[in-house]
């Protein structure tokens, strides 16, 4: 039975790395030259100071799927209260039968009951989840684009 849980980086990270791989494999773009590089450091800071919230789906205690956000006020409406944006998203090809959608609408809750006054988030073109994200209530809003600098034209 797969379950979906707040869990803190400690907790998570070790599980993660066996993941991570392959979530990098299936959506980062220019992999040739940006190989996968978690700042463990760093995500354990944001842990620390309250700005990382981790949801993680496990089946019988197995890592299958995460969802990570960032959460404080945005500097351009910081009296607004604070916002959440999605930092990564991941459910192992074997469990995507709907988990994806049950972990969308767990953070939801979980973000809510923070006090998170909006949520942002994304997805790749090559990964569209345009149409779950509009079922559940999102709004396409923007357009993001990418250029490599380093070794590209």
């Amino acid at each position: 039975m797969v379950t979906i849980q707040v869990e803190r980086w400690a907790q998570f990270y070790p599980d993660s790395k066996a993941i991570f791989p392959e979530h990098w494999r299936e959506l980062a773009l220019h992999q040739g030259e940006i190989p996968i590089s978690i700042d463990e450091g760093k995500y354990s800071n944001l842990d620390h100071l309250g700005i990382l919230l981790i949801l993680t789906a496990r089946d019988e205690g197995k890592l299958v799927g995460y969802y990570l956000w960032f959460l404080m006020p945005h500097p351009h409406y910081s009296a607004s209260g604070p916002m959440g944006l999605t930092d990564m998203y991941f459910i192992l090809p074997a469990y995507r039968n709907g988990l994806g959608t049950k972990l969308f609408v767990e953070s939801e809750r979980e973000l809510r009951k923070r006090g998170i006054v909006k949520a942002i988030t994304s997805c790749k073109v090559h990964e569209d989840h345009t149409r779950m994200l509009e079922l559940l209530g999102w709004t396409f809003s923007d357009k993001t684009f990418v250029k490599l600098l380093k070794g590209g034209r």
